[in-house]
């Protein structure tokens, strides 16, 4: 029977709410996944073991920061003493932060399992709404409760981080909002969490309810137009929401400059369009288009002096961006980009391991037994609560390894641009190019190996010149080799 949802409750029955389904059983009455109090150890055991691997990770990455006590050869031209203090101080803050992050998450997951969390709040929405016998009704108001509650489950770690990691390591703290002023940001984050996961999971569930077998598959599409409209509106109109698109570079010795390298590539001056962003961004340039239909996207903050007279600038601009004959080097790497498709090449496998997540998350997603290790009364469960359940409990190890690979690829695309461009003979201006960058926004530049597989998928400054070092140097082994031949 369905009820409307405001109803005299003298004219209708209550819904029954029974018990939590497993509830604190420990021991498993089978030794197969079906059961759910085992299925239940293997998922608290998988999240544990995949935060306990980040966790590592982390650490090795404070070791290399502990260890490491100047800067590289390479850099020490364009980093001070002081600078590789400051820096290596907030890259072990931030490091530290996520390592109580991943040790907190943990904690709570397990609690979330073990003590029947989610089914917690499921009770108390049927409670509310017994009457309503609407489960979109009911998903949402369990949606509201929910985001509720994520947002109060990250307060530990945030008073952590401010009582303990702050006062240590001191970034820049007086650049940080207090304590006070962060809980209530958290109070603003609740209310605006509502106004935009209540329609969206309105959204999702009509969608679910219509096309059942292939909801997932309907989002993975929906991604895929979105992420293509995207790329061709920013190739049409660059970012007309971050500034303005400015034609042309108004100096006249840049664009002579700029004139051989675009020739090379099938670029025509004025498919050159400078981008002057209303706030400070990290200075880069971008390469699309395809066919006749190319443009060539150069950041304001990349030109030397953000292209305007010295007087216009503050302090701490001046002197900042590229030379000419370094800005050349640097546009010759993205312009190796756009002509290797490395931009296609990332969509295509990005979206494909997103496929296949999809296809796996769907499969998991239907099963009952997930519901029932979580505490959930079988066959009573919201399907929404299946949506976190999946992503954190089953697709940790799923997404381990294809971040690894994803991460890898974009990493190896950067590596082949750099050398590409030292073909094109623009390699020691291009090296000059990173270091000049480097010096303008400097960062802890030493980076664990491990570390950088899952957490960075750009290569650091100092790996991109020592391997552009060791590529030339082992091309020019073999090239004297084949000569002596």
């Amino acid at each position: 029977m369905s009820y409307a949802l405001y109803q005299d409750p003298m004219q209708s029955q209550p819904m029954v709410i029974p018990e939590n389904g497993i509830g604190n059983t420990w021991k498993p009455d089978s030794w197969t996944l079906k059961d759910p109090a085992l299925l239940r150890h293997v998922l608290a055991t998988m999240i544990t073991l995949r935060n306990l691997f980040h966790f590592y990770l982390c650490w090795r990455q404070i070791r290399k920061c502990t260890i490491r006590t100047e800067p590289p050869p390479e850099l020490e031209r364009v980093m001070s003493m002081e600078q590789f203090k400051t820096a290596k101080n907030e890259e072990m803050h931030a490091v530290e932060n996520m390592m109580v992050a991943y040790v907190f998450d943990a904690i709570f997951s397990c609690i979330e399992l073990y003590l029947s969390v989610f089914p917690v709040l499921w009770r108390l929405v049927i409670k509310t709404y017994s009457i309503v016998d609407d489960l979109i009704w009911q998903s949402i108001a369990f949606v509201a409760l929910f985001s509720t509650y994520m947002v109060i489950r990250t307060l530990p770690q945030i008073f952590y981080s401010r009582m303990f990691l702050t006062p240590f390591y001191d970034p820049h703290r007086e650049k940080s909002l207090p304590l006070v002023g962060l809980l209530c940001s958290f109070t603003l984050l609740v209310v605006l969490l509502q106004v935009g996961l209540v329609p969206l999971t309105a959204i999702f569930l009509v969608i679910e309810t219509t096309s059942t077998r292939f909801f997932l598959l309907w989002i993975w599409g929906v991604l895929i137009l979105i992420s293509s409209i995207a790329i061709l509106s920013f190739c049409l109109f660059g970012l007309p929401c971050l500034g303005a698109k400015v034609k042309g570079p108004v100096d006249e010795n840049l664009q002579n400059v700029l004139s051989d390298i675009l020739q090379q590539f099938g670029f025509k001056p004025e498919n050159i369009y400078i981008l002057r962003t209303f706030q400070q961004m990290s200075p880069t340039a971008y390469a699309w288009g395809c066919c006749c239909y190319k443009r060539l996207f150069i950041m304001e903050s990349l030109l030397l002096n953000h292209g305007k007279p010295v007087a216009q600038l503050q302090e701490e601009d001046v002197g900042k961006g590229l030379e000419n004959n370094q800005l050349v080097a640097y546009i010759a790497h993205e312009l190796s980009h756009w002509r290797s498709q490395h931009v296609l090449k990332a969509f295509v496998i990005i979206h494909i391991t997103l496929l296949i997540y999809f296809l796996l998350y769907g499969t998991v997603y239907r099963q009952d037994v997930l519901y029932e290790a979580a505490g959930f009364q079988p066959k009573f469960y919201p399907p929404i609560v299946g949506y976190w359940l999946v992503y954190k409990y089953v697709m940790p190890v799923y997404l381990t390894i294809t971040n690894w690979i994803i991460f890898y690829v974009l990493r190896y695309l950067e590596y082949d641009a750099d050398l590409k461009v030292w073909k094109l003979n623009y390699g020691p201006a291009y090296v000059d190019a990173l270091v000049k960058l480097f010096g303008d926004n400097p960062s802890f530049p030493y980076m664990d190996d491990w570390y950088l597989m899952w957490h960075r998928y750009r290569p650091t400054t100092l790996l991109r010149i020592r391997r552009l070092d060791k590529m030339v140097t082992r091309i020019s082994i073999r090239r004297a080799t084949r000569v002596t031949v």
